[in-house]
């Protein structure tokens, strides 16, 4: 009987795209003429899925289908069978396996077109919903069952605007960001007097003030209902226009997501403030919105430490989808980071001036680490020859070191002198401002020209973007090859 490999997806989630991320990888053996019973049972005992309390949901997706395809039968079986026959590559038509409390199903199972009934209203099951949610037991009408809720039912976004008493969010996280928005938007603060895996009550800032806000779970389950709300403000206008504590950082980074989908749009922390001034109304600090990007961030491209943990199976996945391919990794002994120096300088404002003047690294979780610092009078040839000689007796010459700086002259001829045979290189955003301050009139269409090029992983890359930046301005050409860059 012939087999088929199959490459499984779990442990992950399907977003608003229908795209199915952050996920882990196992593989497995399928027969041909298995039931669908057969491919429960295979899956299960591969991922460790205990099937007395839990359920798994299989879905795929197709060529030209952004809907995924679910296996819920033998006919659905077969039919993703002679796909894979069609295409027996390794890497084509991943399942991607939902995993699904049993404990949440209370008096059976809900059919397509089924009736249920759910607070005061009543809503026809549909099974192309996006969230599946369950009730267990509700006193007095409330449904049973596990069942997918029409959206208009259940509130999963948090860009809801209008709160009232009543509401069904799909959970306390989409509650609690609707609240947030809703505080900024109204232009009050609230304080948490109550929040707990079952309830979660909130309070006006001011301690005068009527204004309440009351919810809890239905019967335990994720469901959060809104059980009081007193909308009436009783408080001085004062206690209203504080800093915006509810303007948090994940707040913040789910408003500016969007904008960061363009891994060449320049993005900066002032962008984010005059952005949120404009559309929240509120003023933001620098590290507020620096820790707003970061999150933001890591919810589209996922942590960096997440990505890592997924290489080993992503070269197996390359493997096996491209046979004979020579595929290795090697990992530091020493588990370092390369040794990249970076020099600057501030000019000190006290009564007796000078310039404090430092060098940092990156450690090996990405974060600046600082080497040596001192206190000389001016930046001149003398002064820097000095502490690079001192800073050489104490950090030493190291294998691949490079030394990174502005394009100040007694800085190259000091690193020159006490390193010779260390390369330097000038900084790109030192760069860019001298390219800003010589050449105003090019610098707005250079912008994204510039920083694609810094970026540039290839020559022809490279050498295209600078015929680029001579279509633009020559003078920019010249002045960057004067600069000096390597291939």
């Amino acid at each position: 009987m012939a087999s088929l490999t199959v490459l499984l997806r779990h442990s992950g989630k399907w977003n608003d795209e229908g795209n199915y991320i952050n996920f882990s990888i196992e593989g497995i053996l399928i027969k041909e003429y298995a039931s669908f019973n057969d491919l429960v049972v295979l899956i299960s005992n591969q991922l460790g899925i205990d099937l007395s309390s839990k359920t798994i949901k299989i879905q795929y997706k197709v060529e030209g289908n952004c809907t995924p395809m679910e296996i819920h039968n033998d006919m659905g079986y077969r039919v993703y069978v002679e796909l894979k026959k069609e295409n027996r590559e390794f890497g084509m038509y991943p399942l991607c396996i939902t995993t699904i409390e049993k404990d949440l199903i209370s008096g059976g199972s809900l059919n397509q077109g089924d009736i249920v009934q759910i607070d005061e209203g009543v809503q026809r099951y549909d099974s192309d919903t996006d969230d599946t949610l369950a009730l267990d037991f509700v006193n007095s009408g409330e449904a049973i069952g596990v069942f997918e809720l029409h959206k208009d039912l259940i509130i999963s976004k948090t860009n809801q605007k209008e709160v009232m008493a009543g509401q069904v969010y799909k959970d306390k996280a989409t509650l609690k960001e609707v609240m947030k928005n809703y505080a900024i938007a109204q232009k009050f603060q609230f304080r948490v007097n109550r929040s707990n895996a079952v309830s979660y009550a909130l309070l006006c800032i001011s301690e005068d003030c009527e204004w309440r806000f009351k919810a809890s779970n239905i019967n335990k389950s994720k469901l959060f209902k809104v059980r009081e709300f007193n909308d009436n403000h009783t408080c001085p206008l004062k206690d209203k226009v504080y800093e915006q504590r509810q303007a948090s950082s994940s707040l913040i980074g789910g408003m500016i997501r969007p904008k960061l989908t363009n891994h060449k749009r320049k993005y900066t922390p002032k962008d984010i403030i005059d952005d949120v001034k404009s559309d929240l109304g509120v003023d933001v600090s620098y590290i507020l919105v620096w820790r707003a990007k970061e999150k933001a961030m890591n919810f589209l491209i996922g942590e960096p430490a997440d990505s890592y943990k997924k290489l080993l199976g992503y070269l197996y996945t390359m493997d096996m989808t491209y046979p004979g391919s020579h595929i290795r990794m090697v990992k530091s002994p020493k588990n370092e980071s390369i040794p990249i120096v970076v020099v600057d300088g501030s000019h000190l404002k006290s009564y007796y001036t000078g310039t404090f003047v430092s060098t940092s690294t990156l450690n090996g979780a990405g974060h600046i680490l600082p080497l040596a610092y001192g206190i000389i009078d001016s930046e001149n040839d003398v002064a820097w020859t000095w502490f690079f000689e001192q800073f050489k007796i104490a950090y030493g010459e190291r294998e691949n070191m490079c030394i990174v700086s502005d394009r100040n002259e007694s800085i190259i001829k000091s690193v020159s002198r006490v390193y010779p045979d260390v390369p330097y290189f000038a900084c790109i955003w030192h760069l860019w401002n001298n390219v800003y301050k010589k050449f105003k009139k090019s610098h707005a269409k250079l912008s994204e020209i510039y920083f694609s090029m810094a970026n540039a992983y290839t020559q022809a890359e490279f050498d295209s973007l600078m015929e680029k930046v001579e279509n633009v301005d020559i003078r920019v050409k010249e002045y960057l090859e004067l600069a000096g860059y390597e291939n």
